[in-house]
């Protein structure tokens, strides 16, 4: 069943926390965002084995690419979603599945002043092997092409980087919408892959890193309606 996509992004990331995801068994989830992606008619949508790319072709000078992983650890984390208190509850909700949610209202958009590329991937968290995005970067770098990548794993919903250039107008636009200051962050292994690549690659997403993985992982909801805010208003510029 795809995930009902005009649902507000606190129900989607419940909806994404409840179908189980652990590393090697990202199929489901990967099912389910595949077959919502295909209802948005601006979209073309390519399957990777686990991972999921959907691209915008709409002749904007930028490009702007998403991406997350869709795999959690096995064994942390209340596996149903529930929110109590202004936090969401539940197995991946802060690593990454709130930031996954972010993702796909961006893929609802109407209107886009930037090109778009979502990767929705598999085995980020896995411990051996390459994950979808290594495997993607071998196999189709061409999807991977893009003016700025954003990683959407947890960062407190604050920007974080390491290398690459800094200077540019989506970079620019970023920052701006974002009110914490920016961080020099390095180590994110997403982020990583994407800069080897040759890409200006940045973290945002909502949640506290250090929560990740922890028998009480959550996001609170309010960052979740943030970091919605900031994608959505970044590729409508």
């Amino acid at each position: 069943m795809p995930l009902p996509l005009p649902l507000d992004i606190a129900s989607l990331t419940m909806g994404l926390v409840n179908i189980g995801s652990a590393s090697g068994d990202e199929g489901p989830i990967a099912d389910s965002i595949e077959q919502a992606l295909r209802t948005q008619p601006h979209l073309t949508v390519e399957r990777f084995g686990g991972t999921v790319v959907a691209r915008t072709a709409l002749g904007h000078p930028e490009r702007v690419l998403l991406a997350g992983h869709l795999d959690t650890v096995a064994g942390a984390g209340d596996p149903v979603a529930y929110v109590e208190m202004g936090k969401l509850f539940g197995l991946g909700a802060c690593d990454m599945k709130g930031g996954l949610a972010a993702m796909l209202k961006a893929a609802t958009l109407g209107t886009y002043g930037r090109d778009a590329t979502f990767v929705f991937h598999d085995g980020g968290e896995a411990a051996d092997g390459p994950s979808g995005l290594d495997r993607l970067a071998e196999q189709r770098p061409d999807l991977l092409e893009a003016d700025l990548a954003i990683v959407l794993e947890p960062t407190d919903a604050r920007v974080e980087f390491a290398d690459g250039d800094l200077d540019t107008p989506a970079v620019a636009e970023l920052l701006a919408l974002v009110e914490p200051e920016p961080v020099r962050a390095a180590g994110r292994s997403g982020a990583a892959r994407l800069e080897r690549l040759g890409l200006t690659a940045l973290t945002f997403g909502p949640g506290d890193p250090r929560l990740a993985h922890t028998e009480h992982e959550h996001v609170p909801t309010a960052q979740l309606a943030a970091c919605e805010h900031v994608v959505r208003e970044l590729l409508r510029a």
